[in-house]
Parts: C-alpha cells; sequence; structure tokens
C-alpha cells in the first residue's frame, strides 16, 4: 500500500483539502494529515512520518 502524507502549513487550505479528498477515497493508498497550523505541533513525529511515506506533499 503506497503511503502519501500531506502537510497542511495554512488552515482552511481549499485546494489541499479537496486533493486530500480524492486521495483519501483511492484504493490502495493510505493517507495521513498533520497539521502544522495547529498550536505546538509534533515536529519529531512528522519526521518519522516522512521517513514512513512514499510521497510528501507540503501546502
Amino acid at each position: 500500500m503506497k503511503r502519501l502524507l500531506h502537510v497542511l502549513t495554512r488552515p482552511d487550505d481549499a485546494l489541499a483539502l479537496d486533493i486530500i479528498a480524492q486521495h483519501e477515497g483511492t484504493p490502495g493508498i493510505e493517507v495521513r494529515v498533520v497539521r502544522l497550523d495547529q498550536e505546538s505541533p509534533d515536529y519529531r513525529g512528522l519526521v518519522e512520518l516522512v521517513f514512513e511515506s512514499d510521497s510528501v506533499q507540503v501546502w
């Protein structure tokens, strides 16, 4: 299964949210989303997810 990581840097990014929704509906793809627009994001966890993922998109 292909793992995709989406890193959101802005709240309410319509394009990013639309693409994430499309990916979530695709068979054979595991989608993970990290929101850096939240207070106190987990950067250590983010680094681990980056290395576990096949593809990383930053929005």
